[in-house]
């Protein structure tokens, strides 16, 4: 069945844009359907190569990601995984279609929607992204990225609806994060760097700092090719100068890791180091 994607989101647009049939679970039956479609139809539109499917369709394939993210939230507690699960399970090969569904969970967030039920869903869609290998896999590429997504970076203000000490009750999954992909690419490094400096990332900063520098120990001089990545470490150094000062001169394996952290990028001849290794030393 060959339908346009554009005929599909007038005749449903009652349900994924409009009020659908006032019963959970009868929305989640007919969205699944319309799901299994949309799916079948970017994966015949993979790319031979890759297997990289296609994009979702217009406007359909992209307001029916939006749904699903609805639905994920409000679902009873014991069903919410088998909405999200649906588009989660196609992986880094359907990355277009799985950053959609992720900005519309950020979405819901920032408009204040479903607070409540975002941190649960939250916690468990990114404990199945780091289970599922994604960074394993021939697009491991898109499988870090997705994780990076996952985990809220870029939507720190988006997280600051959360209720306090959300950053620490999810302190374990960065943790473990941090040592399964910290090191595998550049791009994680510098996206975790900005998460720290913001103001939901604080919490975790010191452990941040001390997570990158054991990621530098492994890595070290074959790692920094792109200049972005220092700026984004400078950068994360000197907010925590800044504003953790006296956190960072009451614990020595924090002040260790700036230490360490700005020895690499000084052996890297980043011109701002030289100065942060002396502001460093006036913590002690």
């Amino acid at each position: 069945m060959g339908l346009d994607g554009n005929f599909l989101d007038v005749l449903f647009h009652w349900l994924i844009n409009g009020p659908g049939t006032g019963d959970w679970a009868e929305d989640a039956k007919l969205l699944k359907r319309l799901w299994t479609y949309e799916a079948e139809r970017m994966r015949a539109r993979a790319k031979e190569d890759k297997g990289e499917y296609g994009l979702p369709s217009q406007n359909f394939g992209y307001d029916l990601l939006l749904k699903h993210a609805e639905l994920s939230l409000t679902a009873p507690k014991t069903q919410a995984r088998a909405v999200w699960e649906l588009v989660l399970e196609h992986g880094p090969e359907a990355h277009y279609a799985l950053q959609h569904f992720i900005h519309g969970l950020f979405l819901r967030l920032s408009k204040g929607d479903h607070s409540g039920a975002f941190e649960q869903v939250w916690r468990a869609i990114v404990e199945y992204g780091l289970s599922a290998n994604w960074g394993q896999q021939r697009l491991w590429f898109y499988g870090e990225q997705l994780i990076c997504d996952l985990l809220g970076f870029g939507n720190e203000e988006a997280l600051r609806r959360l209720s306090p000490g959300a950053a620490q009750r999810m302190r374990d999954v960065y943790e473990r994060w941090a040592e399964l992909h910290l090191e595998r690419d550049e791009d994680c490094v510098k996206r975790f760097c900005y998460f720290l400096t913001t103001e939901f990332g604080a919490p975790l900063r010191l452990d941040g700092l001390r997570w990158t520098a054991a990621m530098v120990k492994v890595r070290k001089s074959d790692y920094w090719c792109r200049g972005s990545t220092g700026d984004a470490l400078i950068e994360l150094i000197n907010i925590s100068l800044n504003q953790n000062a006296q956190a960072l001169a009451n614990d020595c394996q924090a002040r260790q890791a700036l230490v360490e952290i700005v020895a690499t990028l000084t052996a890297r001849n980043v011109p701002a180091a030289l100065v942060l290794q002396e502001r460093i030393k006036l913590l002690r």
